[in-house]
């Protein structure tokens, strides 16, 4: 009974099997139809938590930058009040040697 159905499926909307691929054939349209939403909603779910990883990598990855710069200017020795003209310039946060550093 089964397969009946399956093939009265295929032989009515046979347009559509014609496109689909081996794996909707073995379903009725509307299981195969509802399939396909469940995968396309799975696939949007999937980006954008793809999407999410990213931004949090990439943000990551900014302050680790910023925490890397603002410690070789310190092992180089520069000073904060030399570095705060170009904190100001280029809206940047890099930090120096500061004055008390420098006296002990």
């Amino acid at each position: 009974m089964k397969r009946l159905k399956l093939k009265i499926h295929h032989i009515v909307f046979k347009w559509y099997y014609k496109k689909s691929s081996d794996h909707f054939k073995e379903r009725t349209f509307k299981k195969s139809v509802k399939n396909l939403i469940d995968n396309y909603e799975h696939a949007i779910f999937r980006e954008k938590g793809l999407e999410e990883v990213i931004r949090n990598a990439s943000k990551r990855e900014q302050e680790m930058r910023t925490k890397i710069s603002n410690l070789e200017l310190k092992l180089r020795g520069v000073p904060q009040h030399v570095i705060d003209p170009l904190n100001k310039m280029f809206g940047t946060d890099l930090k120096g040697v500061s004055d008390q550093e420098q006296n002990n």
